[in-house]
């Protein structure tokens, strides 16, 4: 009898000591991508809803009547085009208006200075009222929307995509390691939630019921974010061994038509092109997204032309016209399409949760908060477990203590003040975006420095959250005194998103307000681990 219990020891050992490194592996990843984990799924769950931002942004400051009678596209292009210097080897892009964002956007390469050694000149971006034609702004001075997307997927920071897919690579670890090690439980303890327990054992069960019922969107999620930001590793390899360093090939291959025909100065007439822009449009199942002009003005001027087939699901359609015939040059629909291509499509149409309505959007939210949440919890337990062990030095203690509560604290407090500076700063204001961005950095670093400074941790907390609070109340209270007349004349025509984001502020005033009724409720006995060990 003892000769098999010690056989069964023996083959139980290296099983045991394996799932216990993986859980180590698993945990230390898991705190080390943390601060950056939470900061992609923050943004993301913000850029959700980037075209209700952008509406709830511009429109109240540049209200556009939808009744009234639109200048034609070909007159607002040729007055931009007579109104700044254009390099007409470049190619020209008109962005068109859509239920949520009513401008048209001109995107212009303007001729390079002389002594300057860019390859291009300065882009000029241009947001255009459909009704006047006139420039009310450059789209760049709006940039919260943006802003927050680019966090999403580079961290505004160049190289930042590439960083984003590394940190894709060790989530996705992260994610196939965890199944792995609650795997034998993964059923049995699928809705278990110890509310009658300790702190530890509350905590425990909510990181993996959270992590349980999010996994298929999480991997999901990490999949595509490494395809998205590590597609230049595969790019290279095939241009380097399959392609042989041919590159328009590989393009071509995978779905990318370019046409690069060099201009032949002959002149001509582009009414062509926007007879062509305005059939396209007139299409019941298809939504014009923008437009390329190749060579404008040129006999070699070709039109590229961009949209979602509405009959299929996640379908890009990208026509080729030549202007001077009208021949179509190239198609690429849902009865041409590039396998490659369609895929990427796809992975990007369940990425950005916009293959349905809102609601779908609303679901995707949730989940992104709940893995945010489900981010901060693991790096409770982590604290928990390091500091009664003490197997860990208290700087690193420290550093993840601070990154936990001021680097998570402080982004929702500074997206908060970036949404508030975006609202107050007047619109005609130099640098405005310079000030925005300004704005998000010096309160995120304020919240940093400030976590490491303070004793009460669990006070410091109560305190963000009820600054976010008042920050999302004042900007609120900004929007009716600023804009009270064009927010409800523009709800009448159907804009909604403005409203719609005000409501999203007021619930997460409530949400806000509700914690910090708990946490100011909750014992001591209870209270975040979050305290320095004296």
């Amino acid at each position: 009898m003892n000769t098999q219990s010690m056989s069964a020891r023996a083959i139980k050992s290296p099983q045991s000591q394996w799932v216990k490194n993986l859980t180590e592996s698993h945990s230390w990843i898991g705190v080390i991508i943390s601060p950056l984990l939470f900061l992609i799924f923050w943004a993301g769950a913000v850029t959700l809803f980037y075209e209700e931002v952008k509406q709830w942004d511009v429109v109240p400051q540049f209200p556009v009547a939808l009744e009234q009678n639109q200048v034609p596209l070909q007159q607002i292009v040729e007055d931009k085009l007579a109104q700044h210097d254009f390099d007409y080897e470049e190619h020209l892009m008109v962005q068109m208006p859509s239920e949520h964002d009513p401008y048209y956007k001109v995107f212009l390469d303007l001729v390079r200075e002389e002594g300057k050694q860019d390859e291009h000149g300065e882009v000029v971006s241009l947001l255009i009222d459909p009704n006047s034609g006139a420039s009310v702004a450059n789209r760049d001075d709006f940039f919260l929307g943006d802003f927050i997307y680019r966090l999403h997927y580079d961290l505004n920071l160049p190289g930042g995509a590439y960083l984003i897919g590394i940190i894709s690579l060790f989530f996705f670890f992260a994610l196939v390691s965890g199944v792995f090690i609650h795997a034998k439980k993964l059923f049995k303890h699928f809705f278990l939630y110890r509310n009658d327990k300790n702190r530890r054992d509350q905590l425990l069960d909510l990181h993996n019921v959270v992590g349980v019922m999010t996994l298929p969107f999480t991997l999901m999620y990490a999949i595509s974010g490494l395809v998205f930001n590590l597609a230049i590793v595969y790019q290279i390899a095939f241009v380097v061994f399959i392609y042989q360093g041919d590159q328009d090939t590989l393009f071509k291959d995978a779905g990318f038509t370019l046409f690069d025909e060099p201009r032949i100065e002959q002149s001509i007439d582009m009414t062509r092109a926007y007879e062509i822009i305005e059939q396209t449009r007139q299409r019941p199942d298809f939504y014009l997204r923008n437009v390329i002009f190749y060579n404008y003005g040129d006999e070699s001027a070709i039109i590229q032309l961009r949209g979602n087939d509405l009959a299929h699901f996640s379908q890009k359609d990208e026509f080729f016209y030549r202007v001077k015939t009208g021949e179509l040059l190239n198609k690429t629909d849902i009865e041409n399409y590039n396998v490659f291509r369609k895929g990427r499509e796809i992975i990007a149409t369940l990425h950005f949760g916009d293959f349905a309505g809102v609601d779908v959007r609303v679901v995707y939210f949730i989940l992104s908060i709940a893995i945010c949440a489900m981010i901060v919890v693991g790096n409770m337990l982590w604290l928990d477990k390091r500091t009664l062990q003490q197997n860990v030095s208290q700087r690193t203690i420290s550093l993840v203590r601070g990154l936990t509560l001021g680097g998570c604290g402080g982004l929702i407090v500074a997206t908060t003040v970036a949404f508030f500076v975006e609202r107050v700063l007047p619109a005609g204001m130099q640098a405005r975006a310079d000030y925005l961005i300004a704005s998000f950095i010096l309160t995120l670093v304020m919240a940093i420095v400030l976590s490491y400074s303070i004793s009460n941790k669990r006070r410091y907390l109560t305190q963000m959250i009820m600054l976010s609070c008042l920050v999302l109340t004042a900007t609120i209270a900004a929007d009716w005194y600023l804009f009270a007349s064009e927010i409800i004349q523009l709800t009448r025509q159907g804009f909604y998103g403005i409203v719609g984001v005000e409501i999203a502020m007021l619930l997460m005033i409530i949400s806000g307000l509700y914690i910090v009724r708990k946490l100011s409720q909750s014992p001591s006995q209870q209270a975040l681990s979050l305290q320095p060990v004296s």
